[in-house]
């Protein structure tokens, strides 16, 4: 991923994003949410990226917009309510599946560089984190088309996406490479949300749908069909 993010910055062929429209990217999805005072590390890593990589781009590890996403659920749809079909469903199934799992802690250990911005890497701290995307997919049932066969096998933040030019490649590059291993410590997430996402005229933003604490107590899980993580930077439909 990184010698990808790297050829591609180096070529100025990088994915340069938009703000969201109807039936694009950026649509609703079930997300982790970093609190306290690793999300307050995020958002300084992602100032020092700033700096770095130019003006222009998106500074999604910024408090207000900085997760994990768990599973997106469509294309982006503007002005989204809890009174919506698929949002009253899809909050439910979050409900279900987050009351079925444990708590999810997440290591954070490095960056790295894709084709469509810089990520923070995310590994999993015991079985938690899996098993709860595993059981959404399952609560979601058929409202869970949209990534039924894209399977996602890492966990990630994004905390810069691309949205212009990059005025020093070289220099961005190598600022990557070298933090490649930094640690920045165990966020632990008691819950998940459901989220759309809004331009505020900088970049997009989070806005919360529902929210579902973990139960605590993981339970056993039936998966059938292709649910699972997949490598990509930011796919389709997802911030």
């Amino acid at each position: 991923m990184f010698e990808q993010g790297q050829d591609a910055v180096l070529r100025g062929s990088h994915f340069v994003d938009v703000p969201p429209v109807p039936g694009g990217r950026w649509g609703m999805s079930a997300v982790l949410v970093p609190d306290g005072p690793v999300a307050d590390r995020l958002a300084e890593v992602t100032a020092e990226l700033v700096a770095v990589s130019g003006s222009g781009h998106w500074p999604t590890g910024v408090r207000d917009a900085v997760h994990l996403t768990v599973r997106a659920i469509e294309v982006h749809r503007p002005g989204l309510s809890g009174t919506d079909p698929l949002v009253a469903r899809c909050a439910g199934a979050l409900a279900r599946a987050a009351a079925q799992s444990a708590v999810v802690r997440l290591q954070l250990d490095g960056l790295t560089l894709t084709p469509s911005g810089v990520m923070v890497c995310a590994y999993p701290v015991g079985a938690a984190a899996d098993d709860f995307a595993d059981r959404l997919g399952v609560e979601l049932g058929a409202d869970g088309w949209f990534e039924r066969s894209y399977r996602r096998d890492i966990w990630y933040a994004t905390l810069l996406h691309f949205a212009a030019g990059v005025p020093d490649p070289a220099g961005l590059v190598a600022w990557v490479a070298q933090r490649r291993s930094m640690d920045l410590g165990v966020v632990e997430l008691d819950g998940a949300e459901l989220v759309t996402f809004r331009f505020n005229g900088r970049q997009p933003v989070r806005s919360a749908l529902a929210q579902a604490p973990f139960g605590g107590v993981a339970m056993p899980v039936t998966v059938t069909g292709g649910h699972g993580r997949q490598v990509g930077g930011s796919g389709a439909g997802i911030g």
